[in-house]
């Protein structure tokens, strides 16, 4: 079976087999799995880290924050990438640098290398991510892209909420090296698809790559990132964040001046014309922050505030990544049938609900109380994956929409290293300013999930108004 004839575009032709539209879909899918398990697989393993090498939840946040860095970062000239080389060997080219970080950072003899193969896994996650979103937009027809959009959703969010169940398993059994290893079984299985179903055609850009505005780009990024993890209870630290807090806002002040000049910057500014996808990107900036800083601060507080083990702990997100395979196709449909604005809006209030419940009931909740939270929260979730790239680019066509949902998968990322950062921080300057102790800990990470549910509540606002125009 050949692969989907593809217009200059990207787009199949007319006389597709849309069969193997899906097939290709299915492929980009499991490749999506293979970079969400590296990210989150992790997670429910900070404790044993900590242990392992001697660090306080400061530093072992690292594990996490570098890989979203080098993820968001690898983003940035992902639409360039494809289309100066296919996205057949983009892709394959992602997932060998996945297998190859994932196979050393099992391996790892010290923090160091294990933080670098995190930087590998990252940046290969980065150039997966975006591929989704193009391939729904631009190969499927309306009607059909909520489904689409369901069918890459399914691996986008049960990934992160199955993982630090199987991974708290596998810690428990055979050690945090074997977390690394959960992602191979997907890279093996994406692989031979790509081959035989994704189209290895280039548009041949001539355009050079814009090398000034991404190193801006980048710049801000780091400096947002160094900005939340220098914010602690140590003399001058306010001094410093504010300092990085600075140096993001002038480069992006100066990425915005060189795009409006370059006619091929990496971002166009037209983009930024788009209400929709403005606010599609704080959306999508807010979810990162929930889902990634949940993934994070959950297991962390079930272990060290509930006293659960890591298996524990992770099973108790497991029924949410049941509940939430169920919904998919139903989200996918009700995406297609309905208003997308209002779906991502009504996703983006049940996962407020899910981290108000934990912020109303926590340092007392029960686990049964804990589980059913967190299905709400992945319920929600589910919704709003399903309806986001709908609402935020439809009819949008070419390089602006390739631009646009590589920006809302920066976003997402952005907001989930920023989150994780954060919350951890926030978390570890709560508990020491409120005395120490478990009693300090627990209100910490009330204050943690409090902070979270305000975010969310104002993103609903934000979907509720992506009207097209």
């Amino acid at each position: 079976m050949s692969p989907p004839a593809i217009s200059d575009s990207g787009k199949p032709s007319a006389g597709s087999d849309s069969v193997r539209r899906w097939l290709a879909m299915g492929v980009v899918a499991l490749g999506t799995i293979a970079a969400i398990l590296s990210s989150t697989s992790l997670n429910v393993a900070a404790p044993a880290l900590m242990l392992r090498f001697g660090l306080g939840q400061d530093r072992i946040q690292l594990v996490v924050t570098v890989f979203m860095l080098a993820n968001t970062i690898a983003m940035l000239p992902s639409p360039w990438l494809i289309e100066r080389f296919g996205l057949r060997r983009c892709f394959v080219a992602a997932l060998l640098m996945l297998a190859a970080g994932s196979t050393l950072g099992a391996l790892s003899p010290n923090f160091l290398f294990l933080l670098c193969m995190r930087v590998l896994q990252g940046a290969a996650a980065g150039m997966l991510m975006p591929m989704g979103a193009i391939i729904v937009m631009q190969w499927f027809p309306f009607e059909q892209q909520g489904r689409a959009s369901g069918l890459l959703g399914f691996g986008v969010i049960l990934a992160p909420a199955v993982a630090p169940g199987i991974g708290g398993l596998l810690i428990d059994h055979y050690g945090w090296e074997s977390v690394f290893l959960m992602s191979l079984p997907f890279c093996a299985l994406a692989w031979p698809g790509a081959m035989r179903y994704l189209p290895g055609a280039a548009a041949g850009t001539h355009a050079r790559f814009d090398w000034r505005g991404t190193g801006a780009l980048v710049l801000m990024t780091v400096a947002l990132l160094a900005c939340a993890s220098s914010i602690n209870a140590s003399p001058g630290a306010l001094w410093w964040a504010g300092g990085y807090a600075l140096l993001a806002f002038f480069s992006l002040r100066g990425f915005l001046r060189h795009a409006r000049r370059q006619a091929h910057a990496i971002i166009s500014v037209a983009v930024f014309a788009q209400r929709r996808v403005i606010l599609g990107m704080f959306v999508s900036f807010a979810y990162g922050f929930g889902i990634y800083g949940s993934s994070y601060l959950i297991p962390v507080f079930l272990q060290t505030i509930m006293g659960l083990s890591a298996t524990q702990s992770g099973g108790i997100l497991v029924p949410g990544g049941i509940v939430l395979a169920a919904i998919m196709p139903l989200a996918g449909w009700l995406a297609d049938y309905s208003q997308p604005r209002l779906l991502t809006a009504a996703g983006l209030l049940l996962f407020a609900l899910s981290y108000g419940g934990i912020w109303f009931y926590s340092p007392d909740i029960s686990y049964t109380a804990m589980m059913m939270l967190t299905i709400l929260g992945r319920i929600g979730v589910g919704l709003l994956i399903a309806s986001l790239n709908q609402a935020a680019l439809r009819r949008l066509h070419g390089k602006l929409l390739g631009q646009s949902a590589m920006l809302i998968s920066y976003l997402r990322m952005l907001g989930g290293f920023l989150g994780v950062a954060l919350l951890a921080v926030l978390v570890e300057w709560r508990t020491a300013a409120l005395g120490g102790g478990s009693a300090a800990g627990a209100e910490a990470f009330n204050e943690a999930f409090l902070a979270s549910t305000v975010l969310l509540l104002l993103a609903m606002v934000a979907a509720w108004h992506m009207k097209e125009d």
